[in-house]
């Protein structure tokens, strides 16, 4: 789809002989660098209010599978959770001020 995207704006402006740039971004790893201190200090800045994702974020431990033994649990310190509901949400909050 965003493949599609970017060709039809691409033909549209060559075809009205327009200037085309491209930024391309990868994401892959991104969800996992969000800092903790600067997305909760974007949430109050925006005044919503963060108390109970402070605890939810800053208690979360895991453990790594391999050859079938968990390593110790560790601290997760950065990034926020694949897949969750509001992670997309708070990676935007965190990133909006690079697109002002």
């Amino acid at each position: 789809m965003c493949s599609l995207v970017l060709r039809e704006t691409v033909e549209y402006y060559n075809h009205n002989q327009g200037t085309v740039f491209c930024t391309m971004l990868d994401a892959t790893k991104a969800f996992d660098r969000i800092q903790y201190c600067k997305l909760f200090r974007k949430l109050l800045d925006r005044k919503l209010p963060c108390s109970i994702f402070v605890k939810l974020y800053t208690s979360q431990q895991a453990h790594v599978l391999l050859n079938g033994h968990f390593s110790q649990l560790f601290d997760i310190k950065n990034g926020v959770k694949q897949g969750g509901v509001l992670s997309a949400v708070f990676f935007c909050v965190y990133l909006d001020g690079l697109l002002h």
